[in-house]
C-alpha cells in the first residue's frame, strides 16, 4: 500500500522474540501497532473483536492450549485481566522464546493484576509515532549519538530541503499511520477526534476511575498541548480547566499511562517538569492553531530524537530532560546517556543570538563535558568548537 512504512523498530522487536517467551508492544492507539504484530506473528486475534473477547473471558486457559502457530499474537490484550494469570502458568511450564505477542494502548503496569502476573516473564517495547525518517523511507541515522560524542562528521554534508517546510508538514499531521496519511485536513482532524473520544472515553477508564466529562478531559489535553515544554505549574492548570490540582495529578499520570503524554523531567534550579504530547499532529489538532516558530522547533525535535533512542544499541537507559534556570538558561531538551550529555536548542537564525549562548554556557557549566547542538531551519551547518556546534534540521532529522 502506498502509505506503509517500514518501521524501525521491526528488527528491535524480532529481537526480542527470539529469547522471550512473551513480547508486549505498546503504544498509543493507531501507532501500527496491529500491522506490526500482525506482520510478525502465525496467528492473530484482536480483543477489540467482542467474540474474540468471550472466548478469552470464558476459558482463558482453553484459549491459549488452542493457539498452535507462533509467534500467536493477542491485540489490546488489557482489555482481558484473567488472561495474564492463565499466560504466567504457560509460560511456567514452556520457557519456550517467541510463543505469545501481545499488544496494548494501556501501559499492562498500570493495572495491578496484569503487572503482578507478568513480573519477570515479558519484555516490551513501546512503538512511538512515525518519525520523519521512516516517514521518507529512510535508514535510522546515528546523527543524535555521533553529537552526544561530539563528532560533528555527519555536519560536512550540506542539507536539502525546506526544514522549515519539513518542520510544518510534520506537526500538522503528526506520526500515526491511521491519520497522518490522510490528505484532506478535515478528515484528518475527524480521525483524531474519533480516537481520542475511544481513548478518553474508553482506555482512560481502564486505569483511572473518573466521572469528569469528554468535555473536561480533552480540555485538559488543549490545555497541555498549548503549553507542551513550559514548567507545569498544577495551581494555574486546575484554574484555567476548572479541574482540582489532586484531581488533575491522577490525569496526567494516567494520560502516561495510556500514551497520550510524556512527562520530562527538569534539571537545573527550576524542578518543575514539563509535558509534551506523544503524538504531535495530534497535539496540532488539540491545540486548534501553530505556536511560536521555536516552540515548534521544538516538538518536532522532541518526536525525531525518541525513535533512534529507543532502538539504537546506545538508545536503552537515555533520559530526555529539560534545562532550566530561575535566571532564565534554558536548553528545551537534553539527552542524557550513561556518561555522556547533549543539549539541543532550537534557534530561528543560523548563528546562535546571544541568549541561545548564554544558555549553552550555562548548561556546560553545569554539565562538564557536556555537547550542545543548535539546531535551525535553514541549511547552513558549522561546527563551533569541540563541543558546540550549529545544524540544520534537515540534516538532523
Amino acid at each position: 500500500m502506498p502509505h506503509d512504512r517500514i518501521r524501525h523498530a521491526e528488527p528491535w522487536l524480532t529481537k526480542l522474540l527470539s529469547f522471550s517467551p512473551i513480547v508486549g508492544v505498546f503504544g498509543h492507539r493507531q501507532v501500527g501497532k496491529t500491522t506490526l504484530i500482525s506482520k510478525l506473528s502465525k496467528d492473530y486475534v484482536t480483543l477489540d473483536l467482542r467474540a474474540d473477547l468471550m472466548r478469552v473471558e470464558a476459558d482463558p486457559t482453553a484459549f491459549l492450549n488452542d493457539a498452535t502457530k507462533f509467534p500467536f499474537a493477542i491485540d489490546e490484550a488489557q482489555l482481558a485481566p484473567d488472561l495474564f494469570p492463565a499466560l504466567k502458568e504457560q509460560v511456567r511450564r514452556n520457557r519456550r522464546p517467541g510463543q505469545f505477542l501481545l499488544s496494548g494502548s494501556v501501559r499492562f503496569t498500570s493495572r495491578k493484576a496484569i503487572r503482578e502476573s507478568l513480573t519477570g516473564r515479558i519484555v516490551h517495547l513501546e512503538l512511538l509515532p512515525l518519525s520523519q525518517s521512516e516517514m521518507d523511507r529512510r535508514p535510522l541515522r546515528g546523527s543524535l549519538f555521533d553529537a552526544m560524542r561530539g563528532n560533528w562528521n555527519f555536519l560536512e554534508k550540506g542539507p536539502a530541503g525546506d526544514g522549515a517546510l519539513r518542520v510544518s508538514r510534520y506537526l500538522a499531521t503528526g506520526g500515526l499511520p491511521g491519520a497522518c496519511f490522510v490528505r484532506s485536513a478535515a478528515l484528518r482532524a475527524q480521525r483524531f477526534e474519533s480516537q481520542l473520544e475511544t481513548i478518553l472515553d474508553r482506555d482512560l477508564r481502564l486505569v483511572l476511575a473518573t466521572r469528569l466529562p469528554y468535555s473536561t478531559l480533552r480540555n485538559v489535553l488543549v490545555s497541555l498541548a498549548v503549553n507542551q515544554g513550559e514548567p507545569l505549574d498544577l495551581t494555574s492548570l486546575a484554574r484555567r480547566t476548572r479541574v482540582s490540582t489532586p484531581t488533575l495529578r491522577g490525569l496526567l499520570s494516567a494520560f502516561e499511562s495510556i500514551f497520550l503524554i510524556r512527562v520530562l523531567r527538569t534539571i537545573g534550579n527550576e524542578k518543575r517538569p514539563v509535558v509534551f504530547l506523544e503524538d504531535q499532529g495530534e497535539a496540532s489538532h488539540l491545540a486548534g492553531r501553530p505556536l511560536d516558530a521555536l516552540s515548534e522547533l521544538t516538538r518536532f525535535l522532541f518526536a525525531q530524537i525518541r525513535v533512534p533512542l529507543s532502538l539504537a544499541d546506545e538508545g536503552p537507559g537515555a533520559e530526555i530532560a529539560q534545562y532550566r534556570t530561575r535566571g532564565g538558561a534554558h536548553v528545551p531538551l537534553v539527552v542524557r546517556q550513561k556518561a555522556r550529555i547533549l543539549g539541543l536548542i532550537p534557534i530561528l537564525e543560523s548563528t546562535p543570538g546571544r541568549q541561545a549562548m548564554a544558555s549553552a554556557l550555562s548548561f556546560q557549566r553545569a554539565y562538564r563535558d557536556a555537547k550542545v547542538l543548535f539546531i535551525h531551519p535553514g541549511h547552513q551547518n558549522q561546527v563551533l568548537s569541540r563541543s558546540l556546534a550549529v545544524a540544520s534540521v534537515l540534516s538532523f532529522s
